[in-house]
């Protein structure tokens, strides 16, 4: 597991600690949730379903992802925003606890295809 995965199943978690212990109007508690609810969430999801990884040299390819993980967290957050509208239940903690849930079980799974090594088909000795 690499330290990238770790640092994206943390910001969540980051982020929701500046909400909860920072005074409201800070400016590092504003950069720190926006930064999480713009990039995060949809980066987690972009990168668990990729089929395969990226190359660094390939700025077509990192593009792509990040206009991709923007789109993704911008309507993950609001999906979980609305739902939590009409529950009567929504807070900014718990929008920020719920997108940190499902940011740290994307980032810490590994994708399809990458858990375990492909199996090889024996063909029937017949």
């Amino acid at each position: 597991m690499t330290f990238r995965r770790w640092g994206l199943a943390l910001s969540g978690w980051a982020a929701l600690a500046a909400v909860t212990f920072l005074p409201d109007g800070q400016v590092l508690r504003a950069v720190v949730t926006t930064a999480f609810l713009l990039v995060c969430p949809g980066l987690a999801a972009a990168r668990w379903a990729r089929p395969r990884a990226l190359r660094v040299r390939d700025r077509t390819a990192l593009l792509e992802t990040g206009v991709l993980a923007l789109t993704l967290s911008v309507s993950m957050a609001a999906l979980v925003a609305e739902a939590l509208f009409l529950w009567d239940a929504f807070t900014v903690t718990r929008v920020l606890l719920a997108l940190a849930c499902v940011t740290s079980v994307l980032a810490l799974l590994p994708g399809p295809g990458r858990g375990r090594p492909a199996s090889r088909a024996v063909p029937d000795p017949e």
